[in-house]
């Protein structure tokens, strides 16, 4: 690699370039400081605006990936017009794109070092018009998928829960050879990518796009199968199955524990979503009122608003640089006409004549930080006041059901206890992924999770 003129642009071939940063690594400037300090050429700018010298993995943007994507390169191939290339590159790390491609929460993004000076490299974007290229060729990738797999290795993998964790899982077994069968109580695979996450921000089209190649590939699902009720963990292991993962997600709303919960006109966050994606629920009046602040309250709410009632209040008990939802979705939402009010928090569901009437709140304060980082909220005396509302919908969280396994095996959070080798304590040959392990992530994390909990898997059954 060259460089031009005062700025230092970097002339590189990308033909042959190996991507071992030795540019970054080696340049002048991390051994002569003052080359540090003049921020009109490319390199000062990047020492004085950026951490890309003290990162760990570059490019940044693969760097904070959870899949570890290739994005540079895929991008690359993208603005050269290799769109086939390029889907073939994100299908190396990526089990679902097309999920990913809308729902993603994108920390390469974050992470661009473009956007340090204007805007980040819109990779998400960039990602989707890859995934409609793969829509409208599916034949063509299934094929050469196909192509790639191994010889049938004669071992089987049992996943219990066909949500992304689940389905990253089977994607990445199934493209070593492994015979995989997903297992969930729902009638169809996707999990919360069906059952919560609403249609406009996730078209049903590009599910069925990416859980139908899954399936092309060979993996088999059986739905409508509760463990733990229709049958049980250790008839699951016994069934010709040569190892076990749990992908069961986080499937049990938090409560908001105050009185008039469970009253007619009162929802929890999935109980909502659900009847809303069943069609269950189609028109709603007065007005709707949602607790919480995290990107599923926002769903519930953004969900609600499109039902037609007369508005949508948002309550949250702490302030808006608190809050955990993105800022684009808490963007989105109020663009909507979703009201966001902020310092606010229940005491209790007002109820009239047996159904929802209100909330009464009291407002709240920011303290000492918490062990999550962010100020307490702490009540103030007297500030109770009523906010009316007919219907009310508790969006706090939500926290996996586990009562299929034995106590011993479920950890103090209340999330699946697994060893060092990934494998479910007390249960050989069973392991785990995604939220029943973590806790409540994102999509991606999610998928992270399932593809790292496969190679657990065959390294397991491959005696490693």
């Amino acid at each position: 690699m060259t460089v031009i003129g005062r700025t230092h642009r970097p002339v590189l071939d990308r033909e042959r370039c190996q991507r071992c940063s030795v540019c970054v690594r080696e340049c002048p400037a991390e051994f002569l400081p003052e080359l540090r300090s003049d921020e009109e050429t490319a390199r000062g700018y990047v020492y004085n605006n950026t951490d890309l010298t003290t990162r760990r993995v570059l490019p940044p943007c693969a760097g904070e990936c959870p899949l570890g994507q290739q994005v540079r390169d895929y991008v690359q191939c993208l603005g050269s017009g290799r769109v086939k290339d390029a889907v073939l590159l994100i299908r190396e790390d990526n089990p679902l794109p097309g999920i990913c491609a809308y729902v993603c929460h994108h920390p390469c993004e974050r992470a661009c070092v473009r956007g340090s000076w204007d805007d980040p490299v819109s990779i998400r974007e960039l990602k989707r018009y890859a995934v409609h290229y793969e829509m409208d060729h599916r034949d063509e990738m299934v094929k050469f998928l196909k192509e790639c797999k191994p010889s049938p290795r004669g071992k089987k993998v049992v996943i219990v829960g066909a949500g992304p964790a689940g389905l990253a899982c089977g994607y990445t077994l199934v493209m070593e050879g492994y015979a995989v069968a997903l297992m969930d109580s729902l009638s169809e695979p996707g999990g919360l990518l069906v059952g919560g996450i609403p249609r406009f921000r996730l078209p049903r089209s590009v599910i069925d796009h990416d859980i139908g190649i899954i399936r092309s590939l060979g993996v088999e699902f059986i739905g409508s199968l509760h463990v733990g009720r229709d049958v049980s963990l250790r008839q699951v292991s016994g069934n010709g199955a040569d190892a076990v993962v749990l992908a069961t997600g986080a499937w049990e709303d938090l409560r908001l524990g105050v009185a008039g919960e469970g009253t007619r006109g009162y929802f929890t966050c999935l109980d909502f979503l659900g009847a809303i994606n069943s069609g269950q629920v189609r028109r709603l009046l007065g007005t709707v009122a949602v607790v919480g602040g995290g990107n599923a309250a926002l769903d519930t709410a953004r969900s609600a608003l499109r039902l037609g009632p007369e508005k949508v209040i948002v309550v949250y008990r702490r302030s808006r640089e608190e809050m955990p939802a993105a800022p684009e979705e808490i963007e989105a939402a109020e663009q909507e006409g979703v009201i966001i009010r902020y310092l606010l928090g229940p005491k209790r569901v007002v109820v009239e004549g047996g159904k929802v009437a209100g909330l009464e709140l009291v407002k709240m304060k920011l303290g000492e930080h918490d062990e999550t980082g962010r100020r307490r909220p702490v009540p103030i005396e007297g500030s109770n006041h009523i906010e009316r509302a007919d219907v009310v919908i508790a969006a706090l969280g939500q926290r996996p059901r586990l009562s299929f396994l034995d106590p011993k095996s479920i950890s103090e959070r209340n999330t699946i206890s697994c060893d060092a080798s990934g494998m479910v304590r007390g249960y050989e040959g069973v392991f785990a992924a995604g939220d029943a392990v973590c806790g409540p992530s994102t999509v991606v994390e999610a998928m992270a999770s399932g593809k790292a909990a496969a190679q657990q898997v065959m390294g397991y059954l491959q005696g490693i």
